[in-house]
C-alpha cells in the first residue's frame, strides 16, 4: 500500500543560501516574489531540491 508521501529531503533557507553564495535574507526575498517556490513546514520555510534546480535552470535561461 503507498500513501503517496514525498519523502524529498527539503533544503532550509541556509541550505539555499550557501548553494547559491548569497544571504538567507536574499534567498527569502526571492521566495517572497515567487521566484523560489517553497512550503511552510512547522512554520519554517522549505526548498523543495527540484525547486532549486528550476530557479537556476531559469537564470541560465535568462543570462542567455
Amino acid at each position: 500500500m503507498t500513501i503517496g508521501i514525498d519523502l524529498t529531503k527539503y533544503l532550509t533557507s541556509a541550505d539555499i543560501a550557501e548553494a547559491l553564495q548569497c544571504t538567507t535574507k536574499h534567498v527569502n526575498t526571492l521566495r517572497k516574489r515567487g521566484e523560489l517556490r517553497a512550503t511552510a513546514i512547522g512554520g519554517m520555510w522549505r526548498y523543495d531540491p527540484a525547486d532549486l534546480k528550476a530557479y537556476l535552470k531559469a537564470q541560465k535561461g535568462a543570462a542567455a
